[in-house]
């Protein structure tokens, strides 16, 4: 927690002062359709960390934050979320959220990256994880919602690791 805060590429809070729950923003990378946006990570860590993966998800209401302009041709900008002059197509949904619209985040937060659920290492850490939510970012070859999120988001799934079933098929997150 230390180490991640002084070296400046995250910042960490620490949830209701518990070392058991972090939130971290990450901010999209230059280039990239994200880049001038934030986002929360909300890490929760159980009595089998590092052995298990913490549950990652996207805080879907920051705090403090304003909220997105969903069906906007051209944002104000003043949602950390939403860069400014984005648009927000209504073939995007519109829920109000702050994850970011990628084919692996749906609206509720869960994000399907192997390296959180099958793939996990007791080698990786917090920071292993939000550089590669960057990088899952930064690959993305469009800038739309996954096809079943709807569905997805409606089956009422209010934890990510209760989730089974998610499918791995694209190996350029």
């Amino acid at each position: 927690l230390i180490r991640m805060q002084s070296n400046g590429n995250f910042a960490v809070e620490l949830v209701e002062d518990s070392i058991f729950e972090w939130y971290v923003t990450i901010e999209g990378a230059k280039g990239s359709f994200y880049e001038g946006e934030k986002f929360k990570l909300r890490f929760h860590f159980d009595h089998t960390y590092p052995m298990s993966p913490p549950e990652v998800t996207f805080v879907v209401k920051v705090p403090g934050w304003p909220a997105p302009e969903v069906g906007t041709k051209s944002a104000s900008g003043d949602c950390p979320s939403q860069a400014k002059g984005a648009a927000w197509p209504e073939s995007w949904g519109m829920r109000k959220h702050h994850c970011p619209i990628h084919p692996h985040i749906y609206t509720n937060g869960h994000i399907c990256l192997s390296i959180i659920y099958d793939d996990w290492s007791p080698a990786l850490g917090v920071e292993a994880v939000c550089h590669s939510m960057v990088s899952m970012l930064s690959s993305a070859k469009e800038k739309n919602p996954p096809a079943d999120n709807e569905m997805h988001v409606d089956s009422g799934a209010t934890s990510a690791r209760k989730v089974t079933g998610w499918d791995f098929h694209d190996n350029e997150a």
